[in-house]
């Protein structure tokens, strides 16, 4: 479900050559503006010609009032990372029949907010854009090691705070060979990129002992729009997510395969008494019984809920929360396991 989720989300039609999409449900509030610090990150090389295909001389500029003009319901996506904003350059060949290539650099406030957006989907066929061809060495267990993936003639991949798709609207070898040119003409001036938000380092690679972490289903996230596109928790924002939130979601199954999966939700929030709000929140949501029992406690518990057991610990500005597990007792061990990796951070 996690996957076709995820599938539908970055195929929804829209004005773009292969938009991506949430579901239909209200705007988030704008993200606050990048900083100087993203907006100096943000420089970029393209080249004039790209083999048969000329690129147009201004790009056209897309902000968060316009957004939606652009990606009419897709905009969601990007605010919830909080998007500054993105530049569309249009590469055109002589011979209609090669079709366009279509640049688009979003520049975000962060490198968390660039890699959130990559790791909503981790499918495709991972590209090295900087030769470098080395292992990274700061890679994160719980997530892929790649910065850019191909797929059906579109290419994602991030550099820094700046997030970027170049898409051929007619795959051919020739159009995916000039696709990767471009992106690769766009990163080599560019910093490395660092390492994945801090939260993901508090994944644990086992949760109960038998279920083991699938990197490819890890998603860093702000918002409830995200979440809701990864793993369906709630109509609406129930745990009280938004800019100044790091949330990461990891998908285990077990070992030996058998059964569903289990995911852990975990989440810092700015503060303490926000961190309480959200749990507060989540069980009023989706386990009214036991809010008396759970709410403002620092130790694990758990409760029935839809397809297993819920498990939840808060502490601090640290909240984990269990999905899926087999039985209560498990669902308080793994919150209680998750809640010490996430506090370490």
């Amino acid at each position: 479900m996690m996957c076709l989720a995820m599938l539908s989300l970055l195929a929804a039609c829209s004005c773009t050559a292969d938009g991506q999409a949430l579901s239909p449900q209200s705007p988030p509030a704008a993200a606050p503006r990048m900083t100087s610090q993203a907006a100096e990150d943000s420089a970029v090389t393209l080249p004039k010609q790209a083999g048969a295909w000329i690129r147009s001389d201004e790009p056209r500029r897309i902000t968060e009032e316009t957004i939606f003009d652009y990606m009419d319901g897709a905009g969601e996506l990007y605010l919830a990372y909080r998007f500054g904003h993105l530049d569309v350059y249009v590469y055109a060949a002589p011979e209609k029949a090669l079709g366009e290539i279509r640049v688009e650099l979003y520049r975000m406030r962060s490198p968390d907010d660039a890699f959130g957006l990559l790791s909503v989907d981790w499918g495709g066929e991972p590209v090295d854009l900087t030769a470098r061809g080395a292992a990274r060495e700061d890679a994160v267990p719980a997530v892929p090691s790649h910065d850019a993936l191909y797929g059906g003639g579109l290419l994602r991949f991030r550099s820094g705070s700046l997030y970027g798709r170049v898409m051929a609207s007619r795959e051919s070898p020739a159009s995916r060979e000039q696709v990767l040119a471009i992106a690769q003409s766009i990163v080599k001036d560019r910093p490395a990129n660092g390492r994945p938000p801090g939260i993901l380092s508090t994944l644990p690679g086992r949760l109960g002992g038998r279920f083991v972490l699938r990197p490819d289903r890890t998603c860093f996230f702000r918002s409830h729009y995200v979440l809701n596109s990864v793993h369906y928790l709630a109509p609406d924002d129930v745990l009280g997510l938004g800019p100044a939130v790091d949330a990461v979601i990891g998908e285990y199954r077990s070992a030996p395969q058998g059964g569903g999966p289990v995911r852990l939700i975990g989440i810092t929030y700015p503060t303490p008494a926000a961190a309480a709000a959200g749990m507060a929140a989540f069980l009023e949501s989706l386990s009214p019984g036991s809010r008396a029992v759970g709410a403002g406690r620092l130790a694990p518990s758990a409760a029935r809920g839809e397809g297993g057991w819920l498990g939840w610990a808060a502490q601090d500005r640290y909240l984990a929360i269990v999905l899926g597990a087999p039985g209560e007792e498990e669902a308080q061990d793994m919150a209680g396991a998750a809640m010490v990796s996430l506090s370490r951070q």
